[in-house]
């Protein structure tokens, strides 16, 4: 099981654990002073990185541009910390950087000498960018550096990658075990994920508005060899949710993580799955499986079915869009009724005809 790293801002009070642990010099006022820089700054932060409790790195990054679209990191570790230490520290400031900043790009200057984190970059995804003449200061002079960085789109922990149809683009995002979230978008809708706005800018696939563009030129399409640098589990969904609407399959084997939701609402989520494909269900079903038959408690809850398909986090993987009214209308679906729509078309077209392979 690997380690578990806690990342918190820098605190005044961290000043004299700081000079302790080798992190920072001088007296203690020295040591609060620049604590107080790293923290006021406009330009950047500073974070302390923590397992078990205690400090094992000093994180420092800066933005060097108001758009905050990019941050330059800096780590200084303890003497204390192993590989695996600083290894772990590396991963969970770059999901800070990518998922909770929302930085898209990420750079760290590594000198020649020091092999140890040159691997841990490079084995965290990390390419090296550039070699910076006389960058680092010695005590006899100065040293080249390798310029390190990675961008939002190849961050190999988690991603998201997006699989067009007719009628709008999936969005599916996951790591390399899982997924958990597929959202549907209209053709020109805007993202409302910075971290996946960043993504689509960065792949070519936005509109001169800001919106997903139409895949007129196939510009969505992901061939074998990118398909190796995004995580494992996403790399399948993309396959699969590809060969969905291209009527190639009827069924998924997709790892689901449901990262949201009440027990309840993921009671809902799990017997949806078992809606076979080209088959609709009502919501009052839906709640019937939920009760063991009672149709009288199954009446009780359909409206919280209704809402909980509603909020249901991986579409069509999940199928949501199965579930109509009772009296066979078409009803509440979160990527517009008219997606639903087309899928459940989609669906009962390849129900009565062949599938041009397999089902999934």
């Amino acid at each position: 099981m690997a380690d578990i790293i806690d990342l918190r801002k820098i605190r005044i009070a961290d000043s004299s654990e700081l000079r302790k642990r080798g992190l920072m010099e001088g007296t203690v006022k020295l040591i609060e002073d620049d604590i107080r820089a790293l923290g006021t700054g406009s330009q950047g932060e500073a974070l302390l990185a923590f397992k078990e409790g205690v400090i094992y790195a000093l994180v420092k990054l800066f933005r060097p541009d108001r758009k905050n679209c990019r941050a330059h990191i800096e780590f200084v570790f303890t003497n204390d910390a192993n590989a695996d230490t600083q290894s772990g520290i590396v991963d969970e400031v770059l999901k800070y950087c990518f998922l909770d900043q929302y930085y898209h790009k990420v750079t760290v200057i590594c000198n020649h000498g020091n092999e140890g984190l040159e691997r841990i970059l490079t084995g965290a995804g990390f390419m090296q960018e550039a070699v910076l003449r006389d960058e680092v200061r010695l005590k006899n002079g100065f040293e080249d550096a390798g310029l390190y960085a990675m961008l939002s789109y190849e961050y190999p922990k988690y991603n998201i990658c997006f699989v067009p149809f007719e009628r709008g683009v999936a969005m599916v995002s996951g790591g390399s075990d899982y997924v958990n979230s597929v959202k549907l978008y209209h053709y020109g809708q805007h993202l409302d994920d910075p971290f996946a706005y960043n993504i689509a800018g960065s792949l070519g696939l936005l509109d001169s508005n800001g919106g997903l563009s139409r895949n007129d030129d196939g510009r969505y399409n992901l061939e074998d060899e990118q398909l190796k640098y995004i995580p494992d589990e996403l790399s399948k969904a993309y396959v699969e949710l590809k060969e969905y609407f291209e009527s190639m399959r009827a069924g998924f084997d997709i790892n689901v993580k449901f990262s949201t939701g009440t027990t309840f609402q993921k009671k809902v989520w799990n017997a949806l799955k078992e809606i076979p494909y080209g088959v609709t269900a009502s919501y009052e079903d839906i709640a019937l499986v939920l009760t063991d038959g009672d149709l009288k408690e199954a009446r009780k809850i359909t409206r919280a079915v209704g809402a909980a398909c509603s909020d249901n986090p991986v579409a069509i993987i999940i199928p949501c869009h199965r579930v109509i009214g009772k009296d066979g209308s078409i009803v509440g679906y979160a990527a517009g009724i008219d997606i639903k729509d087309y899928l459940l078309l989609h669906e009962s077209f390849t129900a009565v005809t062949p599938l041009i392979s397999r089902e999934g």
